[in-house]
């Protein structure tokens, strides 16, 4: 998980502000801080080469981020920030909802959480492009109050879908479902030394938003058609990628 403390973190690149700065400012009260560490480590990393500053700040309860830098970048800035945002929304709230609505006392914690993860994944990509609908093309946003006032029909949708979830669900059933999802994959990932990887070789990590950083997290919310592990694969993920990927697990 990652770890959100109090403290106040600055100017990974500094320049003198003048008239034509600005600043897009991203607030979460009353969720999981991991988010807006994970948000922040986004943007940070991606225009680490701007002339730019990015601080983070929370007193455990509430953090914002702001993010200055000239206008002419700040269009580029806000678009990648939108497109984490909504990750944020589609894995890690989603997530969130599944875990704490589903009880599921007949499947271990792991399977659990594969239930939870599939789940997330089944609808990612529609999920995550009716979230950022609601609140593209802003210069302020507030994670929580997008989620409680404008992403009210989405929760419904998966309320919805949790109802069709039993609680006594069983293992065959869940091995189901994954098998489902797994068929029902497009394109390809990559493996290597515990870290997964598009067609792009960039490498993934919505997982964290889960709580749980993990290959195999990794590889169902990268709904991918086949993956190709290089290298030594540790024992719990080799045996997930044989059980529910089969011939379209590729050991080099």
């Amino acid at each position: 998980m990652l770890d959100l403390t109090p403290k106040r973190i600055n100017n990974f690149c500094f320049t003198a502000y003048n008239n034509g700065v600005e600043e897009i400012t991203i607030t979460q009260n009353g969720f999981d801080g991991a988010y807006m560490s994970y948000l922040y480590k986004k943007v940070r990393e991606r225009f680490s080469f701007l002339p730019a500053t990015c601080d983070l700040e929370t007193d455990g309860e509430y953090a914002e981020i702001a993010f200055r830098t000239e206008r002419e970048y700040c269009s580029y800035v806000r678009r990648f920030a939108e497109e984490n945002m909504a990750d944020i929304i589609a894995v890690g709230y989603k997530y969130g909802f599944f875990k704490k609505r589903l009880a599921l006392p007949l499947l271990s914690p792991f399977q659990r959480y594969l239930l939870c993860t599939a789940l997330v994944a089944a609808d990612y990509r529609d999920d995550k492009s009716y979230a950022r609908k609601r609140f593209q093309g802003e210069g302020k946003y507030s994670l929580d109050g997008v989620f409680h006032f404008r992403l009210r029909e989405l929760q419904r949708r998966w309320e919805g879908i949790a109802q069709y979830v039993p609680s006594d669900m069983s293992v065959a059933s869940l091995d189901g479902f994954l098998e489902f999802l797994t068929e029902d994959g497009e394109g390809k990932l990559y493996l290597k030394g515990g870290k997964v990887y598009d067609e792009d070789y960039r490498p993934l990590t919505k997982s964290a938003l889960t709580g749980t950083t993990s290959a195999i997290g990794e590889i169902l919310l990268g709904c991918a058609k086949r993956i190709y592990c290089f290298g030594e694969t540790d024992r719990e993920t080799t045996a997930f990628l044989r059980k529910y990927y089969g011939a379209n697990a590729v050991f080099c």
